[in-house]
C-alpha cells in the first residue's frame, strides 16, 4: 500500500466546506477496497464511515475533510507534500485510514471507527450529526496537526459572532448629523480589540480572550454616509471564562455605542465550547509510551488556541479523548500547507503502537 500516494491523492482532491463529496466519495472506496474495512458509507451529512469489526474497547479516529477556502498547486517531492489541506487536516486523515489498515494487518481485535467529518472549519455539522446519531466509541482520537511528537489535550473555545447595525443616513458632506453604521462597528470593534493587547503581554495564550475581525460590509453610495453595517468577529476564550461573559461584556459596550441611536442587533452564528481533556487517562498514556518508542523523545501535552471537533465530542460524549496529528499547526489555513513525508509516516506507527498498547495486544 502506497501511504504517500493515499496522502497525495486526498490532497489533490479539493474540498472546502460544504463541497466535501468528491472526498468523501474516494476515502470510501479506499476503505472498501485496499484498506480492507468491514464497513464502508457515507452517512446522511456527508460524512465517510469505516469500520473495522471488533470487541471491546472501541476506538474512534477521526479526522475532517473539508479545509478552508482557497485552492493551492498540490505538489510532491521526495520530502514533502504541499497544497491546500496538507497540514489541515488531511494528513492526520490519511494517518488514521492507514493506521487502521496496519492494525488490521496486525489482526488487532478491538473495534475501530475510522471517520472523515464534513464541516469541521464552518458550524461543525459532521461531529454534530455523529454526536446526535450516539457513536459513543470508549476512546477518540482527534485529528489536527500537532507534530508528531506533541498530544493536544485542550483547546479554547470559539464564537462566531455577527454584529447588525442600522441607522438613518445622511448627506456625506455633513458628518456633525451623527454617527454612521459603519462608524459604530468601528467603535465597538476598537473594544473588542482589546482583548488581543491582554493577550499579547500573556506568555500562555490559551488562558487568554482573542477577537479577529473577518469580515464588515457596509454603506450603499460613495456621497452617502452609511445606514447599514454587518461585522463579523470570531472570538476565542479559554475555559476559565464562559461565552457568556464575554457576550454580556460586549453586549454592554454596544449600547454606548450606539447610545439608543442606532439599532443594533448581536447573533451568534457559531459557538464551540472550550474543552481540556484529562492528563493521566489510558489514551494519553499510551500515546505518550508509543511516541517515546518510535521517535526515541518524551511526549508534550498541549493546549492549542484554536478550536476543534475534540471541544464538542469531549463534553458531550464524556469518553477519554485526545487530539494528535502530523505537522506543523502554524501552517494551517496559510498559502503554505506542506507535509514532511517523515512525520507522516511516523506518525501512522505512533497511532498504530498506541492502540496495540491501549488495548495490549502484539
Amino acid at each position: 500500500m502506497d501511504y504517500t500516494g493515499l496522502l497525495y491523492e486526498l490532497v489533490s482532491i479539493y474540498s472546502p466546506s460544504g463541497k466535501e463529496q468528491q472526498v468523501s466519495e474516494r476515502i470510501r472506496k479506499m476503505l472498501s477496497s485496499d484498506l480492507e474495512a468491514d464497513q464502508a458509507y457515507i452517512d446522511e451529512v456527508g460524512n465517510v464511515i469505516g469500520v473495522y469489526e471488533g470487541r471491546s474497547p472501541s476506538i474512534l479516529l477521526c479526522g475532517h475533510i473539508d479545509t478552508v477556502p482557497g485552492e493551492l498547486p498540490v505538489k510532491r517531492d521526495s520530502y514533502e507534500i504541499s497544497g491546500r489541506g496538507a497540514v489541515d487536516a488531511k494528513s492526520s486523515m490519511a494517518s488514521f485510514l492507514c493506521a487502521a489498515y496496519e492494525l488490521k494487518k496486525a489482526s488487532f481485535q478491538n473495534r475501530i471507527f475510522v471517520i472523515g467529518v464534513v464541516g469541521e472549519e464552518d458550524r461543525g455539522d459532521g461531529i454534530k450529526h455523529l454526536i446526535r446519531g450516539g457513536l459513543k466509541p470508549s476512546y477518540a482520537v482527534f485529528g489536527e496537526p500537532s507534530s508528531s511528537t506533541n498530544i493536544v489535550i485542550g483547546y479554547r473555545g470559539g464564537i462566531r459572532v455577527k454584529f447588525f447595525f442600522q441607522t438613518e443616513s445622511f448627506h456625506a458632506s455633513s458628518p456633525w448629523m451623527g454617527k454612521s453604521a459603519v462608524e459604530a462597528a468601528l467603535e465597538l470593534w476598537a473594544f473588542i480589540k482589546k482583548y488581543n493587547e491582554v493577550a499579547i503581554g500573556k506568555e500562555r495564550k490559551f488562558d487568554t480572550v482573542s477577537s479577529c475581525l473577518t469580515q464588515i460590509i457596509g454603506g450603499e453610495s460613495h456621497n452617502m454616509s452609511p445606514s447599514n453595517c454587518v461585522m463579523t468577529v470570531d472570538i476565542r476564550f479559554p475555559p476559565s471564562i464562559t461565552s457568556q461573559e464575554v457576550l454580556h461584556q460586549i453586549g454592554e459596550e454596544a449600547s454606548k455605542v450606539c447610545d439608543h441611536k442606532i439599532d443594533f442587533k448581536m447573533v451568534v452564528e457559531d459557538f464551540t465550547p472550550a474543552y481540556t481533556a484529562p492528563v493521566n487517562s489510558e489514551l494519553v498514556t499510551a500515546f505518550r509510551k508509543a511516541i517515546k518508542e518510535v521517535k526515541g523523545t518524551s511526549a508534550k501535552l498541549v493546549r492549542k488556541t484554536g478550536s476543534g471537533d475534540m471541544n464538542v465530542f469531549g463534553k458531550e460524549v464524556k469518553v477519554p479523548v485526545i487530539t494528535y496529528g502530523p505537522g506543523d499547526p502554524k501552517l494551517s489555513h496559510t498559502p503554505n500547507e506542506r507535509i514532511s513525508i517523515t512525520e507522516y509516516v511516523e506518525s501512522i506507527k505512533i497511532i498504530k503502537q498506541a492502540l496495540m498498547e491501549l488495548c495490549k495486544q502484539i
